[in-house]
């Protein structure tokens, strides 16, 4: 599940109380449940469990817990079901909707997870959480208790007095206002006790109530002022002394006022049925049922908090408990070379290196571990390691890097199969963003491992959870995937990494001087068609000139909680309505590009005058690697701007940098999966594939497609493949949304087997919660059956778009371990440096590139076999940018 951060900011207004007075907080259960549901955006597990209320919940608890540090808590709640209001009155609440059923089924796991924190959850029939807490109030008060109210629902004012406050949320579930008596009367001119009065006069539209017809707030709170109370406005109404304006909408309206004052009147004196107040007694909560539930309900945020104060739990043994040996490393050849485990610790010396602080192998019976070992130790136990049938350890790339920085040659395990836990892991979770190695083995083996464990204890879960983790792929039909592609690619992408490529530093730094001049240019003319200086990176500030002191128009603009957006698709809309536009976004591309790149990358290169990028492995759900530190798949490829920044990315002397691209490969596989025959036999035919669609939906020659139409045409090609609908078909083809739905209709009728293909993929994905690529990836749609229209119809988006770029990730990866294999046999003087999307790019001798761009390519196109053959375009020169 994706993770959130909820930064509360609470603005409390404390009044003064004795030091020994007791704290009762007792929390609105419904309306801080509805609060949660609206402020936290949609959260599933992996096995489809909305749970964003629960989350907003528990934070709720922790801040009430840290801020208030109450000696008593509770919530209130709300029964299914009609009170002694619906009784009296039919109508009551009747017009309120009915939220999404994912809504009401968090209640009992919120319910459950309060009883772990030792929270009583109230409820009594007939009546409203509301009445439970202002019974709660009353009975403190008489207890000589202090009462703090949690809500999101202003009707619990009526019930501040001295002893009791509300904490009002505000805005979500970010800002809170305490209420006491004075901050109601600033609010509202009245005291607390009126606010009953007020809304008998006023009613209340959400709870369906009409109150007196022809009041509104002005006239009840002028009511209120002169004459006190209802019973007061009534008995000077009968004395004459009510204005004629209002007298005539009060007459006859007595029974109505008291009826509204009965139902909007908070009961004070609800039978709780024996409740103690010593059970809401605040307490640690208790861990041995804390931490398994928010495991399982996957808040990983509040885990950390409370995983360190648990006690660790023993991972269970091997069959026979390894036999620990100390030093001299001739002990290692004691080790059987069946499966051998490994795991170390590092500590960095600088940016670019670190020592090994220790090393311990496991065979499953015997266990050697050394402390600090010097790179004698490290060499012997690599030569140990490949001489092995597979080793396992949990993120082995790290550990190759680790091995290497110690001075040792790992390339001997190159080709020794290999099993990494954190690659299995997410093989089987690939939606998930965090695989620790605690993390997985509390989620595969149900046992704890500290953060700080010594690499002695973390290895006796190794070999444990590899055999886990291999049933599962079984049972998943993933071991041909793990064993192929994932993980013969981790000694790939480790030498990648190790080697890097090459920078131009003077490049950079004098790109970034011209983009330094360049946006002080722009600065100048944005102030000048604006009129004003302003901060053109704050977006309030922007929004402000754009669209009040320019006046652009806001039709179709999204709007935030600050006011208009500002960002770039917003800005895509009206870049026609006024020359700022364009301007402000050339600003932002050159701030981005001097900030990101021109001015980050030389403080990454390394002694070695190179960038070692990393290419991560277990991100992206659909399989694809990323790029980061720095990431160099967000670098601009059509842009100049962007073309300049690459050209700082350079060949060795006497090299070149040569690119190998898949040709359109999304494209094709979905032409391949979908069985579409417009599709193959255009790319069979060689033809433009972009052009030869537009002819299809026009029902023209190919002579006689339009730039316009071809544009129209490749932008539903790549587009169909992520959901597009009209909507964003018009903002991509710059078109109305009348076209644009005209153009999905004839793209449909040309490309039968693609709507079909697009119908069979959703049918799939609601009925086994996954899909699949080519060679049995697969992506799990938790949300794809949820009850949230949004969240479906993104679950939708992804069973469409993952057969095909889940594919292409898996052939991108096996054509890269294919090709490191043949380079590694070749003799020739070529290293593989980079993926960027579907690119591989190489640094080749010159005198070897004719023959390395020949087998690349072959080998690229030769990875599978499809309807539709794969082309690779290779391309080379001395940087980066200078290629097409």
């Amino acid at each position: 599940m994706p993770r959130f951060a909820i930064q509360a900011l609470i603005v409390i207004m404390r009044p003064t109380m004795t030091a020994h007075t007791p704290t009762f907080l007792v929390l609105d259960g419904n309306a801080l449940l509805h609060r949660a549901w609206h402020a936290i955006p949609p959260l599933t597990t992996k096995d489809g469990r909305v749970v964003n209320a629960v989350y907003g919940f528990a934070m709720v608890v922790e801040k009430m817990l840290a801020e208030f540090k109450p000696d008593f808590m509770a919530v209130a709640w709300d029964l299914p079901g009609g009170t002694f209001r619906h009784e009296e009155y039919a109508q009551y609440k009747a017009t309120r909707e009915k939220k999404a059923q994912e809504l009401y089924d968090q209640i009992p796991i919120i319910q459950d997870l309060l009883s772990v924190y030792g929270i009583p959850s109230l409820s009594v029939p007939g009546f409203e959480g509301d009445d439970i807490l202002g019974t709660i109030a009353k009975l403190n008060k008489a207890s000589g208790y202090q009462t703090l109210i949690v809500t999101g629902d202003l009707d619990s004012l009526q019930l501040v007095d001295e002893t009791t406050n509300v904490i009002f949320f505000v805005k979500g579930l970010s800002q809170t206002k305490r209420y006491d008596a004075a901050a109601v009367y600033e609010r509202y001119g009245l005291r607390p006790d009126q606010l009953i009065d007020l809304k008998t006069l006023l009613g209340d539209t959400s709870d369906n109530l009409p109150g007196i017809s022809g009041i509104g707030e002005k006239t009840a709170l002028e009511l209120l002022r002169e004459h006190g109370s209802v019973d007061g406005i009534f008995q000077d109404l009968k004395a004459g002394k009510v204005l004629p304006k209002y007298a005539k909408k009060l007459e006859g309206q007595e029974e109505v006022a008291a009826q509204m004052r009965r139902l909007v009147t908070i009961v004070c004196d609800v039978d709780l049925h024996g409740f103690d107040v010593s059970s809401a007694k605040v307490l640690s909560p208790d861990l041995a049922r804390l931490i398994p539930m928010l495991q399982n309900l996957e808040f990983k945020t509040l885990l950390k908090k409370y995983d360190r104060a648990a006690p660790a739990t023993p991972v269970s043994a091997p069959r026979k408990a390894p036999k620990v040996i100390a030093l001299p490393a001739a002990k290692l050849d004691d080790l059987d070379r069946d499966v051998l485990g490994i795991v170390l610790d590092t500590k960095a010396t600088d940016l670019f290196g670190g020592c090994l602080e220790s090393l311990v192998l496991t065979d499953g019976h015997r266990t050697v571990a050394f402390d600090q070992p010097d790179s004698t130790v490290a060499r012997h136990a690599v030569a140990v390691l490949a001489s092995a049938k597979e080793i396992v350890g949990h993120d082995l790339k790290a550990v190759l890097h680790a091995l290497h920085r110690s001075g040792v040659d790992v390339s001997s395990l190159n080709d020794r199969p290999m099993f990494d836990t954190m690659v299995a892991a997410y093989l089987l979770a690939p939606g998930g963003r965090e695989f620790g190695f605690g993390d997985i083995v509390r989620e595969e083996l149900g046992a704890t491992i500290s953060a700080d464990a010594l690499p002695l204890e973390r290895l006796g879960a190794v070999l444990p959870l590899m055999v886990r983790l291999k049933a599962r792929l079984a049972a998943e039909g993933m071991t041909k995937l793990s064993q192929e592609i994932e993980m013969p690619l981790i000694p790939v992408l480790f030498a990648m990494e190790r080697d890097g490529i090459a920078v131009d530093v003077a490049k950079l730094k004098t790109l970034s001087v011209a983009f330094d001049e360049r946006l002080q240019t722009l600065t100048k003319e944005i102030y000048q068609v604006s009129g004003r200086e302003f901060n053109i990176n704050a977006p309030a500030q922007l929004a402000d000139v754009l669209f009040v002191s320019l006046g652009i128009p806001t039709k179709g603009i999204k709007k935030t909680k600050s006011g208009f957006s500002t960002a770039a698709p917003e800005l895509d809309k009206i870049t026609e309505l006024h020359p700022i536009v364009r301007l402000i976004s050339e600003y932002r591309e050159l701030a981005k590009l001097k900030s990101t790149y021109a001015d980050s990358l030389p403080m990454l290169v390394g002694p070695d005058g190179r960038i070692h990028a990393k290419f991560n492995q277990c991100v992206a759900a659909t399989g694809r690697l990323s790029s980061s530190d720095p990431n160099l798949q967000n670098i601009p490829i059509r842009s100049e701007l962007g073309r300049e920044i690459r050209k700082a990315f350079v060949a060795a002397k006497d090299h070149v940098l040569l690119s190998a691209d898949y040709s359109q490969i999304e494209l094709r596989l979905a032409a391949h999966i979908a069985k579409d025959k417009a599709l193959i036999d255009a790319f069979l035919d060689g033809a433009d594939i972009h052009r030869r669609t537009a002819a299809q939906m026009w029902d023209i020659s190919e002579d006689e497609v339009t730039k316009d139409q071809r544009f129209a045409a490749k932008a539903i090609n790549f587009g169909i493949l992520y959901g597009i609908g009209p909507r964003s078909l018009s903002r991509s083809a710059n078109v109305s949304f009348e076209e644009a739905r005209e153009f999905v209709d004839r793209y449909f009728q040309a490309h039968p087997g693609i709507r079909s293909f697009i119908d069979e993929m959703k049918v799939r994905a609601h009925a086994d919660g996954y899909v699949e690529t080519l060679f049995g990836r697969r992506r799990y749609l938790s949300d794809i059956n949820s009850g949230v229209p949004q969240l479906v119809a993104a679950a939708e988006r992804m069973a469409i778009n993952m057969p095909a770029q889940g594919t292409q990730a898996d052939i991108i990866k096996l054509a890269m371990t294919r090709v490191d294999a043949w380079i590694r046999s070749s003799g020739l003087r070529i290293r593989m440096l980079l993926q960027v999307h579907d690119e591989l790019v190489f640094e080749v001798h010159e005198d070897d590139k004719k023959q390395a761009a020949e087998e690349i390519s072959s080998i690229m196109e030769s990875v599978a076999v499809f309807d539709v053959p794969l082309l690779v375009d290779v391309d080379s020169a001395k940087t980066w940018g200078d290629m097409e």
